[in-house]
């Protein structure tokens, strides 16, 4: 809040808001002398006189408020070049500004950071000259659209407030929780030495909100997803640590959700940092560049078919940051057609044919996978080894880290058509992004242009 005042050379008051006039509590005050105390007066005076006219000057003094105690402000204090207008103040307590300060730095609705807030927590921890070990994650929930979908965004906003709640309780005076999107959360840990004992913290925060939404028949309606690592053992920076834990928290979606993934390079491997931390606004951008593409499809490939099937590929490729398409037969498994992106230093694209032989899987392996499932995600991290020794195998020795598998049921020769990135590529596909495949993919069997 601030308060307007005029005056003139000597402060006696000329004008002033009202807001000033129940600050002090006084509506009869002819003179600043009257409620600045005499120690800070010659302050003041030195601060008024000493004005080159046209210019302004930042003064703090104490005032007397209506509580009759004396509190610190801060005066902007202007003169006109006229000589004959009034000096103005435009005056702010110190007490209220670091309140609303303290206040900005927490989420309305959920009462945990807000994420300016959290953000600059976690680099000040990373700045420090001798920076401590601590755990930072990211979380989110699962499936959190249809819950809005299902039951209204406010059973969305109540679910967040739960979720934000429970682990601030789990969480406790270890760390910090911060809101950084709608449905959308970051954890500091700083005081976390052990693995077990952050454990414990994920599995309680996973835990009780699986339980607190679990119905009648024990399905489980509303679930969490994390993902994170360690500082700075894991990464050095803020923006290769949100990556390193962005990744983490993608793999915790591809395994099925409910879980926690805690980055360990023996397993998940050396994952590069590559720059690529997006904001919201960069994310939304791209869903609607990815929503004009399968309109546009639709349009030219399906419906004009004045696209070529190549084309039409080699856009999915770039849009969704894919780095291979492949065609298979239904029971030889070998590639009918291929097409690989080769992104260049620049960032431009070029494409070559390419041929994958998914028939060293043989079919006990291929098979069981796929035939029961319109489409099916794989990724290397989360293959039952044991059951598809052969497959597994295959992933490894080819590069692969995730494949969208659509089986084509309606096309006459049958066959799949799969989607791939390899275990060097940043690809991180939403839900959203699947559904899209499964749509092109339909458009494809439709068209009977298959390959």
């Amino acid at each position: 809040m601030s308060y307007f005042v005029e005056i003139d050379e000597n402060l006696n008051i000329l004008d002033c808001s009202k807001s000033f006039i129940m600050y002090i509590g006084q509506g009869s005050v002819k003179n600043l002398d009257m409620i600045v105390p005499s120690t800070d007066l010659s302050i003041l005076r030195d601060a008024v006189h000493g004005i080159v006219p046209g210019r302004s000057v930042l003064s703090c003094f104490r005032v007397r408020n209506n509580n009759g105690d004396l509190s610190w402000v801060a005066a902007t204090i202007e003169k006109s070049v006229k000589p004959d207008d009034n000096i103005k103040m435009d005056i702010s307590d110190i007490q209220s500004m670091k309140a609303d300060v303290e206040k900005e730095s927490y989420d309305k609705m959920t009462g945990v950071y807000t994420k300016s807030a959290i953000i600059e927590y976690a680099q000040n921890l990373m700045q420090k000259t001798s920076p401590k070990h601590f755990y930072f994650f990211l979380m989110d929930i699962d499936n959190f659209k249809s819950v809005n979908d299902s039951f209204g965004h406010m059973m969305g906003d109540d679910v967040i407030k739960e979720v934000a709640k429970a682990t601030k309780k789990h969480v406790g005076d270890r760390g910090v929780v911060g809101r950084i999107g709608g449905d959308e959360f970051m954890l500091v840990l700083e005081k976390v030495n052990t693995e077990p004992e952050l454990r414990e913290i994920l599995r309680g925060i996973r835990y009780e909100i699986r339980e607190k939404y679990m119905d009648e028949k024990e399905n489980k309606t509303v679930t969490i997803s994390m993902g994170g690592a360690l500082f700075p053992d894991n990464a050095k920076d803020y923006d290769s640590m949100f990556q390193l834990s962005d990744k983490m928290l993608y793999l915790a979606k591809t395994k099925g959700k409910d879980r926690y993934i805690i980055y360990t390079p023996p397993i998940h491997g050396n994952i590069l940092y590559d720059g690529k931390v997006m904001t919201i606004a960069q994310h939304m951008l791209i869903n609607n560049q990815k929503s004009e593409l399968i309109m546009g499809l639709m349009d030219k490939f399906m419906m004009k078919r004045n696209l070529s099937l190549n084309a039409a590929l080699e856009k999915m490729l770039i849009t969704y940051n894919l780095d291979e398409i492949f065609f298979l037969g239904d029971e030889s498994l070998s590639t009918t057609f291929g097409l690989k992106k080769i992104t260049d230093d620049d960032g431009g694209h070029s494409f070559e044919n390419v041929c994958l032989d998914f028939s060293s899987t043989v079919p006990e392996d291929f098979h069981p996978m796929f035939d029961t499932y319109p489409l099916k995600v794989v990724n290397m991290f989360d293959l039952q080894r044991e059951n598809y020794p052969r497959f597994a195998s295959f992933m490894v020795e080819n590069n692969l880290r995730v494949l969208v598998v659509y089986h084509m049921t309606l096309a006459q020769k049958g066959g799949y058509i799969i989607f791939a990135s390899n275990t060097s590529s940043s690809c991180r596909l939403s839900e959203t992004d699947f559904a899209d495949l499964a749509y092109f993919s339909r458009m494809v069997e439709l068209s009977g242009r298959c390959p």
